[in-house]
């Protein structure tokens, strides 16, 4: 669980994260794989859809996007995905982790 939000850093399971990350379905934490969306829109601040592809693959039940402490991240697709200011998205993957439902976010820790 998530339990700490500020601009440049999120704390995950006692861990302070200082860069972007995915939370797989399992918990398990991996780094955001930017160079997905640098190729494809030159710049790490869009997300490319190829970013989910991964994620999709462990059939979440939801999958929630932290767009940035003041939620500028774009996301350049159409998803069902859940997108929300980090700080938000952290609390929303709480309460979903907590309710036992298959969750997987990636959190974009600055803008």
């Amino acid at each position: 669980m998530f339990s700490d939000c500020r601009f440049g850093s999120v704390t995950y399971r006692g861990r302070e994260y200082r860069s972007d990350i995915v939370v797989h379905v399992d918990g398990s934490v991996t780094p955001r794989r930017k160079e997905i969306s640098r190729r494809k829109y030159g710049t790490s601040h869009v997300m490319a859809e190829e970013e989910l592809e991964e994620l999709l693959e462990e059939k979440p039940e939801s999958i929630i996007i932290g767009s940035g402490v003041h939620g500028a991240l774009e996301t350049g697709f159409r998803s069902d995905a859940t997108v929300l200011p980090t700080c938000e998205a952290i609390k929303r993957y709480n309460e979903e982790r907590s309710a036992g439902r298959r969750v997987a976010a990636i959190i974009h820790v600055t803008c």
